[in-house]
């Protein structure tokens, strides 16, 4: 008899939850002030906060980032999407504790 393991996928809109609390707390601003259609750049977003939270979403998730990821994927909705693929295709089953949940 052979068993079958089934892995958890990550789905998109639980990213993009776990992200907008994350930007949410980084930006100190209430998670329902951000649109995740929205550029980071209008939130103030510039390139050395762009590359700081780079890193920290790296360290976090436990996945390698390009440190321009925030300018290649520039919207929460776009980096949740990009975030989901190269959680999924690592293996990561779940995300770290987001402030606030």
């Amino acid at each position: 008899m052979t068993s079958t393991i089934v892995e958890k996928q990550l789905d998109l809109p639980e990213v993009l939850s776990w992200l907008t609390l994350k930007f949410a707390e980084w930006l100190e601003v209430a998670p329902d002030e951000l649109d995740s259609q929205q550029p980071f750049a209008s939130y103030g977003l510039d390139s050395i906060s762009a590359v700081t939270l780079s890193v920290q979403l790296e360290e976090e998730l436990g996945v390698e980032l390009d440190t321009a990821v925030l300018w290649d994927r520039p919207t929460l909705a776009s980096l949740a999407e990009h975030l989901s693929e190269k959680l999924n295709a690592a293996g990561v089953g779940s995300l770290p504790e987001a402030f606030g949940e």
